[in-house]
C-alpha cells in the first residue's frame, strides 16, 4: 500500500517551494523506512531546485540531509531496527 507523504516541492527552476502530496512505494527487504522530523537545505540542493546544472526533473523535493526515527526495517536489514534515531 502506498505511503502518503507530504513535502515542499519546486516545480520549475523559477518558482518559489509549494507544499505537495505524493505516494511513497512500500518498503522492499533491503530498505528502511524513516519518519522524518527535520530536514536541512544544503546549497546543492538549491542547485538542484534552480536546475543550475540543466539536469532536474520536476517536481524536486530539495532536502537529503535528514533526522528522523525508523518506523519500520525489510527483512534482509540487520544494522538498523524500529524506533532508531
Amino acid at each position: 500500500m502506498p505511503i502518503a507523504t507530504r513535502a515542499f516541492a519546486a516545480t520549475a527552476a523559477d518558482k518559489p517551494l509549494t507544499p505537495y502530496r505524493f505516494d511513497r512505494r512500500d518498503p522492499g527487504p533491503d530498505d528502511v523506512l524513516i519518519d522524518v522530523k527535520y530536514c536541512g537545505v544544503c546549497h546543492s540542493d538549491l542547485h538542484a531546485a534552480r536546475s543550475e546544472t540543466g539536469r532536474s526533473t520536476y517536481p524536486l523535493v530539495p532536502g537529503h540531509e535528514i533526522a528522523g526515527v525508523v518506523k519500520a526495517v525489510g527483512a534482509n536489514v540487520t544494522r538498523f531496527k524500529e524506533g532508531d534515531r
